[in-house]
């Protein structure tokens, strides 16, 4: 039995990983779901089936100075993205205690967090890593400052126009091309979630965490390839058809991080996969038993059943 902790992406909520959730609990695993603006100092969290009903009152962290001091200044975790940081850190020791280190997987803006946490707290007790279609961070400061900029914008569109004409044009980036072709229900739950939170929520989200508040792509890209090189299985997983965060996978790839690159899907991998339907395909990473569930049944003729030789790159 392992142990996940799963982080959802930028308007979405914990049931967006619903079907990831339930077939890993099949297996036999463990899930935590946690919801990112949750703003409690329970840490809420859900689909545990009541593991950690101590833990999130507070109880369970004694003895632990990390998640003593991370639990203290996660209680507002949209101050900023070193306060989600925290907060995300704090839970995955609470999860480490409960259940052993945890596989830690965020999709997008999850992603992000998740590596940023990584870097933030390089001695995280983890048993794995999954970025699916993360940003890693600014290449330069130049970069930094033209994130700030869009977001800024993007803040400032979501306060004067509202959520629906946002969502409306969102819905138009590149990213979300490929979204267009799922089937309608599928793209009505989408949107549904997207709506279900307000301008203010969001517009906040842009400007606490946004990617100009990451540390630099190369200082990410060290943190992760130092969590491989400790023995902690990682994985960044992209869609083919996401140019974006294929190129991303590249960097990541040249950084030694194993990767894979699924054909015919885009930004959001285990949603646009058809092969999420089918059964999990265990891989043994060492000590590490690590079910991706959205990658199964794809064709992986080049990859060996080893933390440094899994990639379809």
């Amino acid at each position: 039995m392992t142990a996940f902790v799963l982080l959802h992406g930028f308007a979405q909520t914990p049931a967006s990983w619903d079907a990831v959730v339930q077939r890993l609990q099949a297996a036999g695993h463990r899930t935590y779901v946690l919801d990112l603006y949750e703003s409690k100092c329970d840490l809420k969290l859900l689909g545990t089936e009541g593991a950690l009903e101590d833990a999130e009152q507070g109880k369970g962290v004694e003895g632990d100075a990390g998640a003593e001091g991370a639990l203290a200044s996660a209680c507002d975790p949209l101050a900023s993205l070193g306060a989600v940081c925290d907060r995300v850190a704090a839970i995955v020791r609470l999860v480490a205690q409960a259940d052993g280190a945890p596989v830690l997987v965020g999709y997008s803006m999850g992603g992000r967090i998740a590596a940023e946490t990584v870097v933030r707290h390089p001695d995280l007790p983890l048993a794995g890593l999954v970025l699916e279609s993360a940003g890693l961070g600014p290449s330069d400061e130049a970069a930094r400052a033209t994130l700030a900029e869009r977001n800024a914008a993007w803040a400032r569109r979501l306060r004067e126009e509202g959520v629906v004409a946002f969502m409306d044009w969102w819905e138009t980036l590149p990213l979300f091309a490929t979204q267009r072709d799922l089937p309608s229900e599928v793209r009505v739950a989408i949107r549904a979630e997207r709506e279900a939170h307000s301008a203010k929520l969001l517009a906040r989200l842009l400007e606490a965490w946004g990617a100009h508040h990451q540390a630099a792509e190369a200082a990410t890209l060290s943190a992760v390839s130092d969590l491989a090189r400790q023995g902690v299985p990682v994985l960044y997983v992209a869609g083919a058809l996401d140019e974006k965060y294929a190129a991303v996978a590249a960097r990541a790839h040249a950084a030694g991080i194993p990767v894979v690159l699924v054909p015919n899907v885009g930004h959001n991998v285990h949603l646009e996969s058809p092969s999420a339907e089918g059964s999990l395909k265990a891989f043994s990473l060492k000590m590490f038993l690590l079910k991706v569930p959205w990658l199964e049944n794809h064709e992986r003729s080049d990859i060996r059943l080893k933390r440094d030789l899994f990639r379809t790159f």
